[in-house]
């Protein structure tokens, strides 16, 4: 077992919400305008020495209307005033359900002291921050990232920001070196830190062992971190490890429930592994979110394709387009059509598909008659197809000859299995009909006939091949090969 498999079983018992705390921007009060630093230094400084807590998640927020919408149970409103030169922090924790203030109080000292307090009278687990050295917090503070690390060669913190900066302006290979720089130091500041250069260090070197191990150590070193969670849940999912991929999105609801993000991941994690009734009850609560309802139904439409119920995937394809005529430009109006062929009636998704294609025509879609022959010939009207063809634009004559070779047989999708297994490896699950097929088709022609089998349990969803021109290829190999298999 890897560790990753391993640390996802390791955290099965869900664990209990949090506190989700909002960091609004601190208000200066000094009048000194050489530390309006600290009005968005401040929160940040909390929320990483906040971020191992396992009591509260602290976020940072530009505006209280913003943190309500984003499921903020409590929002900290800070101010700062100067007294004997010493920083004076006050507080102010509102419950946003009730409105009202459930604590306040004061941190007073230089800004690193008052921070601190300031963090640990919100959770005792507080970590301190990354440097001890005023300067190098100011320097950092203020976006001089390469000279607070000048002035302070372990502040983790610095390296984190002035990695993501470089990155930011398209220095892809600077920020590779400046964060092997920073892992270079074995007194760096802190463990949290360097897994967060890491990670970077791997997205930016496309290194996937390295990202998974940097993201079990974020999920180890800050438990109540969504992000880490959600990554390391759409790696699983990616590997069709479907159940690894569900826990770890149960542990990202575990700290936020309302995470739309972990709903829809969990929905079809359970769902393309064969959990339709889990992934049901899922994507309708994913649903009750006003701005998701269409997309939900959507997805409960694919959730049930995928797994053969094409009667219950066309509902809810119907209801998304009822709601909604043009999301995702009608799309759920063209999987409902599939739907309905597939379900044993093709003059009946003639209809639908029809409805599609007008839909298409009326937005000035100049793919509408490459549509059409794609549809006949996915449906076995191979003539038609050819013939519908002639039809299209001039100016797309090009890619309709070599829509016209593949139909015709004279170009062939790879059947080497071993370059169609590295294919289907790297494809998303959600889009990887064709792959699957294809990689299916290679193992029974190898004599694998039960791992071609598996492959065939789950139904591509229409649209779902990596080259479009291929994609009418996708059903009537799929059907072929089940038939050949004897899958009913």
């Amino acid at each position: 077992m890897t560790a990753l498999l391993a640390l996802a079983a390791c955290s099965r018992t869900p664990q209990r919400t949090v506190e989700r705390i909002a960091l609004l921007p601190f208000d200066n009060l000094t009048g000194d305008a050489a530390l309006d630093w600290v009005s968005t230094a401040g929160p940040a400084m909390l929320a990483e020495e906040l971020a191992g807590a396992s009591h509260v998640v602290a976020v940072r927020e530009t505006s209280a209307g913003m943190a309500a919408l984003r499921g903020a149970s409590q929002l900290l409103h800070c101010t700062f005033t100067q007294r004997g030169g010493a920083l004076e922090i006050n507080f102010a924790l509102e419950d946003v359900e009730r409105h009202r203030m459930v604590s306040t109080g004061s941190a007073a000292g230089a800004v690193l002291f008052a921070v601190s307090t300031l963090a640990r009278a919100l959770d005792a687990g507080a970590q301190p921050f990354s440097t001890p050295n005023a300067d190098a917090a100011a320097a950092w503070g203020r976006g001089e990232f390469e000279r607070a690390v000048m002035l302070d060669p372990d502040f983790g913190t610095a390296w984190v920001s002035w990695i993501q900066q470089t990155q930011q302006s398209g220095k892809a290979e600077e920020a590779v070196a400046i964060a092997g720089r920073a892992l270079a130091r074995s007194s760096l500041r802190s463990p949290l830190n360097k897994a967060q250069i890491q990670l970077s260090s791997a997205l930016l070197r496309r290194d996937e062992a390295a990202r998974i191990g940097a993201l079990t150590e974020l999920a180890r070193l800050a438990p109540s971190d969504g992000g880490a969670l959600l990554g390391l849940a759409e790696i699983e999912q990616r590997h069709r490890r479907f159940s690894a991929a569900a826990e770890w999105y149960r542990r990202a609801l575990a700290i936020d429930p309302r995470d739309g993000a972990a709903l829809n991941g969990l929905g079809y994690a359970l769902g393309e592994g064969g959990d339709v009734d889990g992934a049901k009850k899922i994507l309708e609560q994913y649903g009750q979110k006003p701005e998701q309802a269409v997309n939900a139904l959507d997805s409960l439409g694919e959730v049930h394709f995928m797994n053969g119920r094409f009667a219950d995937a066309e509902k809810y394809f119907a209801q998304a387009t009822a709601r909604q005529a043009n999301f995702l430009a009608g799309a759920p109006l063209m999987k409902a059509a599939y739907a309905h062929w597939l379900g044993g009636d093709l003059a009946g998704a003639d209809g639908l598909m029809r409805k599609y294609l007008d839909l298409l025509t009326a937005a000035n879609d100049r793919q509408v008659v490459w549509r059409e022959a794609t549809w006949l010939y996915a449906t076995g009207r191979r003539d038609q197809a050819l013939a519908m063809l002639d039809k299209t634009p001039p100016d797309q004559a090009a890619a309709m000859e070599r829509q016209r070779s593949v139909w015709r047989g004279e170009v062939h999708p790879p059947e080497d299995l071993e370059q169609l297994k590295k294919i289907f490896e790297g494809t998303n699950p959600a889009v990887d009909g064709l792959p699957r097929t294809l990689y299916a088709a290679a193992l029974a022609k190898a004599g694998k006939t039960e791992e071609a089998r598996a492959l065939l349990k789950t139904w591509p969803l229409p649209e779902s091949a990596v080259d479009p021109l291929l994609q009418s290829l996708l059903y009537p190999q799929f059907l072929e090969l089940r038939k050949t298999l004897g899958i009913k």
